[in-house]
């Protein structure tokens, strides 16, 4: 759900002063305090070096999970470290204060070094600014880039990204991402945003990479699936009897969104046979979309 800039900043004050410790906290207060948008660069750059730079979240198995509701909806926060948490609070409770937040943001982003930029990048979700379009321009300027940490922080686990890129600009950060490698399993709405075009293009990508001999990363058939090309749901059906269980549960995915009556068997006669309990949880779901598209 999503919260108001307030609680969104608060929410992740709480948890930097649960990993840091009491004894950091006034250093924090001090430094939301008195810093200003003139004078923010020596007292960021001292973060890494006063706080530290552990995982935000203590448990590695509570990383995957680990969520907090910005004011575009929940993000995942499981992969944030303590500095980089101070400095999106620190950069969103000075725009949150300014005349117009996201252009505020936009001018640090525009002053800073990667780090800076990754937090104003995540700073748009705790911010309240009716200018989206100003908010959505450092969206774009780091998806001009080529650089892993920008690109990452501009479009995935993402939730103001998701919520107002347009479908081009969605596509167009979808199959960048891909041809930079970058893995797009964090694009909040992915499978909501594969309509035919977008189906298309990750199709072409696939025919291309498959033509060099290279890999085609598994969320690119799972989202294609929706609206597959013929031939691609055979080929999913023989990806069912694959020896290893990351590539079975793929397809079972991946045949589960493209609803298509004729898997329906191959699915069942798989279920029957199938060890992995999370590959078997999928070939639940494949059949009963599978089914549904035989009663419609």
């Amino acid at each position: 759900m999503a919260a108001s800039s307030s609680e969104a900043c608060a929410a992740l004050k709480s948890l930097i002063a649960l990993r840091i410790g009491p004894d950091a906290t006034p250093w924090i207060e001090s430094t939301l305090s008195e810093i200003t948008v003139e004078t923010w660069g020596p007292k960021l750059n001292e973060v890494s070096r006063q706080m530290g730079r552990r995982p935000l979240i203590a448990g590695f198995s509570e990383r995957d999970a680990a969520e907090l509701d910005g004011v575009c909806g929940p993000m995942k926060i499981g992969h944030w470290r303590t500095d980089e948490s101070i400095k999106t609070l620190v950069l969103a409770s000075l725009a949150e204060g300014s005349e117009h937040p996201f252009k505020t943001l936009f001018s640090i982003y525009d002053q800073g070094d990667s780090d800076i930029r990754v937090a104003a990048l995540r700073a748009v979700n705790f911010v309240t600014d009716d200018d989206v379009a100003s908010g959505l321009e450092l969206i774009h300027d780091a998806g001009r880039t080529y650089l892993d940490e920008l690109m990452g922080a501009a479009w995935c686990n993402n939730p103001f990204t998701a919520q107002h890129l347009n479908g081009t600009e969605y596509r167009k950060a979808v199959l960048k991402a891909l041809f930079c490698n970058l893995p797009i399993d964090g694009f909040i709405g992915l499978n909501d945003r594969a309509n035919e075009e977008m189906a298309n293009s990750l199709h072409d990508f696939a025919d291309e990479r498959e033509a060099a001999g290279r890999e085609v990363p598994d969320s690119v058939w799972i989202v294609a699936a929706h609206h597959p090309r013929p031939g691609l749901v055979a080929r999913l059906i023989g990806r069912l009897e694959h020896p290893l269980p990351k590539q079975r549960l793929t397809a079972a995915i991946a045949l589960g969104n493209a609803k298509d009556p004729r898997a329906l068997s191959f699915l069942k006669e798989r279920h029957q046979r199938e060890e992995s309990p999370d590959v078997k949880d999928a070939l639940v779901t494949a059949i009963e979309q599978s089914r549904g598209a035989v009663a419609e």
